[in-house]
């Protein structure tokens, strides 16, 4: 057999036996390896876009991280993003397309390149607030906001 045929025969039964497994087809082609999430921060009009320790999110479980902050409610919308230190492009989060807003207990799933767009959130009430990320699907975080009770 050529050894192009057989590159081709490899590669067709990589895709062929992907479709069984849990990983898909363009991981196996891809190579991407798994983003390390570790030093995210929640970065929004509340701290000026800064990334500081108080605004970092901490590990709860090997796939979620969350940080809890007050908001106001106010009517008005606070946009944010999920981002490392340096606005890295493959860790700057937020949604594909224009702003759009979040709202509370619904998880949205997210965008890490530098085209992201700005998240929204408007708070009914004055309170804190968790902002769950999840990063079970590697490549697809989803971010959820939720409300804590005091």
């Amino acid at each position: 057999m050529h050894k192009m045929t057989k590159l081709t025969v490899v590669a067709f039964s990589l895709v062929a036996l992907s479709a069984c497994s849990t990983r898909s087809a363009r991981d196996l082609i891809s190579f991407e390896p798994d983003k390390n999430y570790q030093d995210m921060y929640l970065r929004g009009v509340f701290n000026w876009w800064e990334a500081t320790e108080q605004f970092k999110f901490r590990r709860v479980t090997p796939d979620l991280y969350t940080i809890t902050i007050e908001l106001i409610a106010d009517g008005q919308p606070y946009d944010f993003k999920v981002a490392d230190a340096t606005w890295t492009s493959e860790f700057n989060c937020g949604f594909e397309y224009s702003p759009r807003r979040v709202e509370l207990y619904d998880p949205v799933e997210l965008i890490c390149e530098q085209t992201s767009q700005n998240m929204q959130f408007v708070p009914s009430d004055t309170g804190l607030f968790s902002f769950e990320f999840d990063i079970s699907k590697n490549s697809q975080p989803e971010l959820t906001i939720t409300r804590v009770d005091n």
